[in-house]
């Protein structure tokens, strides 16, 4: 049985490259069903069309594929990209019922690395930092606690300071925070938002700032509600000296969409 089903496989892979409609028919069920990221559809026919048309029908062709295997009496076949190309890679994972296919299951497999970017932060991703906290998108900081302990909390106050930093107005001026970053300037930050699926991670070095005129212009940048909280200005300017940004506006059918990769030069 499990020599069938591999030959199964093989045969749906050749139909599948060869952009055959009644070989991939003549080994789907009838009720077949066809599941990808943010796709889904039933009925042989319309999983036959996916799999030669569909958005990944192209780039299936590009890969080079290796022998299928049995995964808990299920079978997966792994397309590898080839060395000269940035494509992504495909696994498909199939499912029986009897000799037929009856689930096809395909994800691509992670990108190449990007070649990073010199680091200058775009205008989409400053407004997106800037209007954090007011679009309900407060962003996680982790930095290194006493004892080396990472330390997440999370931070309104958050605003682009140039095209290469953050700043953050810190209401507590010896509190836990400003005395870990005297010690170990290392920190970072996530921004989510969960409904674009926009992601992006940010690495840096944060150092206290006491000049007045930028002590002003962090405290000016931060949220209404966050001001608030500090009227009499008590608190410390901290300006974050970035590293590292990557992440994506984004998720869509061909995968990120807008990826970032930037480090500094």
């Amino acid at each position: 049985m499990t020599q069938l089903l591999l030959a199964t496989a093989r045969a749906l892979l050749r139909a599948r490259l060869a952009a055959e409609d009644a070989g991939l028919l003549a080994l789907l069920h009838p009720q077949a069903r066809y599941q990808a990221l943010g796709k889904e559809m039933v009925g042989a026919a319309a999983v036959a069309q996916e799999l030669h048309a569909g958005g990944n029908g192209a780039l299936a062709r590009r890969l080079d594929w290796q022998e299928p295997v049995l995964v808990d009496r299920q079978v997966r076949i792994t397309g590898a990209r080839r060395a000269d190309s940035r494509d992504r890679g495909l696994v498909l994972t199939l499912a029986f019922d009897g000799n037929a296919v009856v689930l096809v299951q395909e994800q691509r497999l992670p990108a190449p690395p990007a070649d990073p970017l010199p680091l200058a932060l775009p205008d989409a991703l400053r407004r997106r930092v800037d209007n954090a906290l007011v679009e309900r998108h407060p962003m996680l900081m982790s930095h290194v606690g006493e004892g080396g302990q990472p330390v997440l909390s999370f931070r309104g106050s958050l605003h682009c300071h140039g095209a290469d930093q953050l700043s953050l107005w810190v209401r507590s001026a010896e509190g836990g925070f400003v005395q870990a970053i005297r010690r170990n300037p290392r920190v970072a930050f996530m921004y989510r938002d969960e409904e674009a699926k926009a992601t992006y991670q940010f690495q840096g070095r944060a150092r206290v700032v006491d000049d007045p005129l930028v002590r002003q212009r962090v405290f000016d940048a931060a949220p209404t509600a966050e001001r608030a909280h500090d009227f009499a200005m008590l608190g410390v300017a901290v300006l974050v000296d970035l590293d590292r940004v990557e992440g994506y506006a984004g998720l869509g059918p061909q995968g990120q969409v807008d990826p970032v990769f930037m480090l500094r030069q």
